[in-house]
């Protein structure tokens, strides 16, 4: 089904003459109706292979074969027909690939006909795709009232309406919780049994590492590992002696696994031993022993315990939020969707809160009220003395860019500018001059270095990974110190590693600055014991106070 043979590619920009790798010989092959999970650290590569897979991106050099389909030797007109037709890509994004403003059922119309014209047979169809992945009372709500679990099962339905063979996911549970996660996981396995549809998952998710047929490891632009199930246990042992599985590449080369390389400590050199009877040997060239290896675990699950806050908690403090009764409704056609009810609600100056609760919970739009994105249907909303619910759009505009710092899911920065312009868009929104040169490079290369993304800041955001995405826009949120900063599920498409060092870098910040920090998450293991947590269930506010935690 996929065949890619040294495929390499390449991003350069004319103006600057920079030019980055971000694949670098990619050998894979594919079976039809397997189910692959890539997986990787951000920035390694996975997203690009994905687009190049898909038809978005064009190879520097070497074979991309898909199907009959030969990718390297296709122009603009027939990779666009062969992106429509062939192939189904559910973006890590999916607001970003569906028609927002209409139903779930027109979305999977207008698939649908991508591919046939036969409207009954494709309506006959549709309702099976529905009922399958378990939408089939979601038909007539609007895409943009769905919760993120949902709108990634529609993405889903939409790709197999167009009866794409190959169903490429770009890390598709990023945003969810575990229960959504599971379900997300399980229509995926059911789709490649039921539709003999190829699956390829990109993911930093290590459930993805079971269920699947294999799991490809891509490590600075190249497959590191690439293992079935069973040989899966190899790597994650603890104990000598070791195995592991090294890649032949098209050119008959062995890659050494990225597992032996950090337990030899190698770095420019290696030493090969061969003994009489054929036994080659991996060594480091100065003698030095291997690192003891450690297990890698999944992170285990906390369980949070939240006790009521004190009777006094607000009596010392200064209140610089306070929702009252705060409603929010949407309506399409006939149908009314309450998303937050009658929430009550104060934070203090210089607070650390976590809002937390599965997908569809509210959370995102009780963060998108308290800024003023959204109106309220109902009730007060007052921020650092300014009555929100009173002001119109253009008011409450001017309000977030003076005094709010905010990243949403979506990491918006404005595409046709680098990463280090973005840094200045709020100022230039402002009515302000900016003078790049007015501003030490050291200040702005620190904030950058804070997020791990200083070797990305001439790059323009479409071309930059998820995660990448993600930590620019905390570095942009951060810049200029506001004194009340909304994150919304800001590591959702990061590695476990990474997130752990983004969540140390808030603290941090928290800690030094003493801004009011709002953090919206799925992932309650970023809940440090003592911080204050908001949880909300089906709209409303389950809990509120002081976490504790302990391991399930």
């Amino acid at each position: 089904m996929i065949d890619c043979e040294d495929v390499i590619k390449i991003y350069s920009d004319p103006e600057t003459n920079i030019r980055i790798a971000a694949l670098r010989g990619i050998d894979l092959k594919i079976n039809k109706g397997e189910i692959i999970s890539i997986v990787g650290p951000s920035g390694s590569g996975k997203s690009t292979l994905i687009k190049i897979l898909a038809g978005i991106e064009a190879i520097s050099s070497g074979e991309a074969r898909v199907g009959e389909f030969e990718l390297e030797k296709m122009g603009l007109k027939d990779l666009l027909n062969y992106r429509l037709k062939s192939v189904g890509l559910v973006h890590q994004f999916p607001e970003r690939t569906l028609f927002l403003t209409g139903s779930v059922w027109d979305n999977m119309s207008f698939s649908s006909s991508l591919s046939s014209k036969n409207l009954t047979q494709n309506k006959q169809e549709n309702n099976e795709i529905l009922k399958t992945l378990g939408i089939d009372h979601l038909r007539n709500r609007r895409v943009s009232l769905l919760s993120g679990g949902e709108m990634i099962r529609t993405a889903i339905a939409c790709m197999l309406a167009k009866k794409a063979k190959l169903l490429l996911c770009d890390e598709p549970t990023g945003q969810l919780d575990s229960v959504n996660t599971e379900i997300v996981k399980d229509t995926l396995r059911q789709i490649s049994q039921d539709y003999d549809t190829t699956v390829l998952v990109v993911t930093h998710d290590p459930r993805f590492l079971t269920g699947v047929d294999r799991t490809c490891e891509i490590y600075s632009g190249r497959v590191s590992s690439l293992y079935n199930a069973e040989e899966s246990a190899l790597v994650s042992a603890d104990e000598f002696p070791l195995e592991f599985i090294g890649q032949l590449d098209s050119s008959q080369n062995v890659r050494v696994p990225r597992e032996v390389y950090s337990l030899l400590q190698l770095h420019t050199k290696v030493k090969f031993s061969i003994s009489k009877d054929s036994v080659v040997e991996i060594k480091h060239p100065e003698g030095l022993l291997p690192k003891k290896p450690e297990l890698k675990e999944l992170r285990k699950q906390k369980k949070l315990i939240i006790e009521d806050l004190p009777k006094d908690y607000f009596a010392s403090k200064d209140v610089i939020i306070k929702a009252s009764n705060i409603s929010k409704i949407y309506t399409y056609k006939s149908l009314k969707i309450p998303a937050v009810t009658n929430v009550d609600m104060q934070i203090c100056d210089g607070e650390l809160v976590f809002i937390i609760g599965p997908s569809g919970s509210g959370k995102t739009t009780l963060i998108k009220v308290i800024t003023g994105m959204e109106s309220s249907s109902s009730g007060e909303i007052q921020v650092l003395d300014e009555e929100l619910h009173k002001l119109n759009d253009a008011h409450r505009a001017k309000f977030r860019r003076k005094n709010l710092g905010i990243v949403s899911q979506l990491g918006d920065l404005h595409p046709n500018i680098t990463v280090r312009k973005n840094l200045f868009l709020k100022k230039l929104l402002s009515g302000d001059f900016v003078f790049l040169k007015k501003y030490p490079q050291t200040e702005i290369d620190d904030i950058l270095e804070m997020f791990q993304i200083t070797h990305r800041q001439e790059s323009y955001p479409l071309e930059i990974s998820g995660g990448e995405l993600q930590r620019a826009s905390l570095a942009i949120a951060k810049y200029g110190e506001p004194g009340i900063l909304l994150l919304d599920e800001p590591t959702a498409n990061m590695d476990g590693e990474l997130a752990e060092i983004v969540m140390e870098q808030l603290y941090q910040i928290h800690q030094q600055l003493g801004s009011t920090l709002i953090i919206t998450t799925h992932d309650i293991n970023l809940v440090r014991d003592g911080t204050r947590v908001i949880e909300l269930k089906d709209g409303k506010i389950s809990r509120d106070g002081l976490a504790t935690s302990v391991e399930e």
